[in-house]
């Protein structure tokens, strides 16, 4: 028999059962044709052999078997499979996926359940309208290896199909939210937002679990998995689930819909933050690309406006200007970077994390190299401050720079005043009034736009104020030296005031 003959065949006897379920005169006629069947096929009689001996009485009739065409059958043997990911090892994250793919599959199991019900109860084409969804959504649920026992025949439609509706809801929320979180275990960016998301599939298990108990009764395999799976992972993770972890905590399955809508705003917050990491890297790429072009001695001018751009997008967007990366650019071209009278905002805050750095790291315990010879610069501005002392305002005092500026100009006394961000310049007042003391040094690389008013002390007490773009390399100090203050200084060179 081919399979469209079995199928036809099937399809009338469908028909015809749920048709002798709702109509009496169809079931008496089914059971009269059944009848009719069961006479026409019973044995006839065996011919009786010649009696030798007093015949025996005749035997009592075998009564028919009860005929059920047409009358619903009971249920069958329910089949309820107490199946769990964690029977043996616990529900691990590469579970996720299957549990996630078969509750979205149980929503849609769950919606059919009810449209089914409703086809039949109005009379559709049980082959043109029905078998072709009942065939499709068991495909699926064999390549997924899912037990939908939504579609089973001993599973009863509720009366008010709505609860399968909440049911699928539910369904939905347990598959967003598992899919959440399985975004978070990979992504250390977002650390932040993996509790809350915890926290979200709990409740959204423990409405699944209310509801499919108020319409079936059963234990889900994947909602018991869902649960398993939380438990571990707020072991593993020493976090604590305050919420929809004890049965005596449930969730509300009419929730489903909220549920779902505080998953998709914490995913929307994931998502912008993974967007502005992935900026960030790209912005970094391209610091990094320039300061590499800048230390091969490749980069010019057009290389170091876009250091500055880059620093200055990085830190809009909410980068900090400590961050390694951008330290480690930044270090090996300190003394490459070119003068600049006001560093844009980007550049002066990484620079300023550079220069505390500098200051905070422990010098290196190998034998330091011998010092460069001085340079004629280095000592013409060391015959001009020799035995004498030196303010010099900014950043933060780095031990190694002090002695070797220090030495370099042959200063008596180098007193280096440390800056932070928004302070009063007033204490800035005693240091330069010192009668011994021959020049201020502002390094403006290091120092806060607001310290240029220290200008009103020099004045007032008639002391050459430098203003130092650069680093405090003793080659670049003795250069402004004598470019800013070689007159101030009694050298008899023209040189710009400050």
């Amino acid at each position: 028999m081919n399979d469209d003959l079995t199928r036809a065949i099937q399809s009338l006897a469908d028909r015809l059962v749920d048709q002798a379920g709702r109509d009496d005169a169809v079931r008496a006629d089914v059971r009269a044709l059944a009848t009719a069947i069961l006479e026409a096929t019973e044995r006839p009689p065996a011919t009786p052999a010649v009696a030798t001996a007093a015949p025996e009485p005749p035997a009592a009739p075998v009564p028919l078997i009860e005929l059920t065409l047409g009358r619903t059958p009971p249920p069958p043997a329910r089949l309820d499979p107490v199946v769990s990911l964690a029977a043996d090892r616990g529900t691990a994250d590469e579970d996720l996926p299957g549990v996630e793919a078969r509750c979205r599959l149980k929503a849609d199991g769950l919606r059919w359940a009810a449209s089914r019900r409703r086809l039949m109860d109005g009379g559709a084409d049980f082959a043109l309208e029905i078998a072709p969804s009942d065939r499709e959504i068991l495909d699926r649920a064999r390549g997924l290896a899912c037990f939908l026992w939504m579609n089973t025949p001993d599973f009863e439609v509720p009366a008010d199909p709505s609860s399968l509706t909440v049911a699928a809801g539910c369904f939905e929320a347990v598959a967003d939210a598992v899919s959440l979180v399985r975004g978070l275990l990979a992504d250390e960016s977002n650390r932040r937002y993996f509790e809350p998301a915890l926290n979200l599939l709990a409740e959204a298990q423990s409405a699944l679990r209310v509801v499919i108990d108020r319409i079936d009764g059963r234990k889900d395999p994947d909602q018991y998995a869902t649960y398993d799976w939380l438990r571990g992972v707020a072991a593993r993770e020493q976090i604590y689930i305050q919420r929809y972890m004890r049965i005596d905590d449930p969730a509300v399955p009419a929730s489903h819909s909220g549920i779902r809508a505080r998953i998709q705003k914490l995913d929307a917050g994931c998502q912008d933050v993974r967007r502005q990491a992935k900026k960030r890297n790209s912005l970094l790429s391209r610091l990094r690309y320039h300061a590499r072009r800048v230390e091969s001695e490749l980069g010019d001018e057009y290389d170091w406006g876009k250091i500055f751009a880059t620093l200055d997008d990085l830190v809009d967007e909410g980068e900090p200007p400590s961050r390694v990366e951008i330290r480690e650019a930044l270090l090996p071209i300190l003394e490459r970077m070119p003068d600049v009278d006001e560093p844009p905002r980007g550049l002066q805050m990484a620079l300023r994390e550079v220069d505390r750095y500098l200051a905070a790291r422990r010098p290196a315990t190998q034998e330091p190299e011998a010092p460069e010879p001085p340079t004629a610069e280095v000592v013409a501005a060391a015959r001009l401050l020799a035995g004498k002392a030196v303010v010099l305002i900014g950043g933060a005092r780095r031990p190694d720079a002090h002695d070797a500026l220090r030495s370099a100009l042959g200063l008596q006394e180098l007193i280096w005043i440390e800056t932070r961000e928004h302070e009063s310049i007033e204490r800035f007042e005693h240091s330069v009034a010192r009668p011994d003391v021959a020049l201020v040094i502002l390094a403006i690389r290091w120092s806060s736009h607001a310290f240029g008013e220290v200008k009103t002390f020099c004045d007032r007490y008639g002391k050459p104020l430098l203003r130092l773009p650069g680093g405090y390399n003793p080659n670049q100090v003795a250069k402004q030296v004598l470019d800013q203050c070689s007159g101030r200084l009694g050298d008899g060179r023209d040189g710009a005031e400050a």
